[in-house]
């Protein structure tokens, strides 16, 4: 179930296969869904073994919709982790749950494809320092249009390891500089 209108534009189930097959075995990891929407991709890793997932969006009809998708994933299964779910602005995590730093495994994020100069989109996203920080030793997978430019290392934090492009949309994969020997 996704909130109506063009806010939000659930993952397709192609993007979402290749996103969690190229991520392989994520039994045990903590997952943070930063621009939650319906929750598609939260609960796909929760449904996939990860231990915590905590989703996060500002709207109270997304977060309504994600509310509604996660009973139908836990009436589904009887073997979930925890799941948390976050009425917080995406920029917020790191002041929302310090106690996450330096142990979330998976960051996914498929903020607004063309913000607003104030809106924090992929381009900031790529660039916070206060994120940056409380990702350590985590994988970032952004979501984004084809024609979105993200500054990667050098001139970035996060080191580009590689992108997959599906039509007007792109998986960018991406480790923090220093922690990009990490598998």
């Amino acid at each position: 179930v996704a909130p109506p209108g063009q806010d939000v534009r659930p993952t397709s189930d192609r993007v979402k296969e290749s996103l969690f097959g190229s991520l392989g075995d994520i039994q045990g990891w903590t997952v943070v869904d930063l621009f939650a929407g319906s929750g598609a991709l939260g609960l796909e890793a929760l449904s996939r073994g990860a231990s915590r997932v905590v989703l996060f969006d500002s709207s109270p009809r997304s977060l309504a919709c994600v509310e509604r998708n996660l009973a139908a994933v836990r009436k589904a299964s009887d073997h979930l982790g925890v799941a948390q779910v976050v009425r917080a602005d995406a920029a917020t995590a790191p002041q929302r749950l310090p106690e996450l730093a330096g142990k979330v495994d998976l960051i996914l994020a498929d903020p607004p494809y063309h913000p607003g100069a104030h809106e924090y989109g992929a381009e900031k996203l790529v660039q916070d320092p206060a994120l940056a920080r409380w990702a350590a030793g985590a994988l970032l997978v952004v979501e984004h249009a084809n024609d979105t430019a993200l500054v990667w290392q050098p001139r970035g934090p996060w080191k580009l390891l590689r992108m997959r492009t599906f039509g007007m949309r792109c998986l960018s994969f991406a480790r923090l500089v220093e922690a990009s020997a990490a598998p």
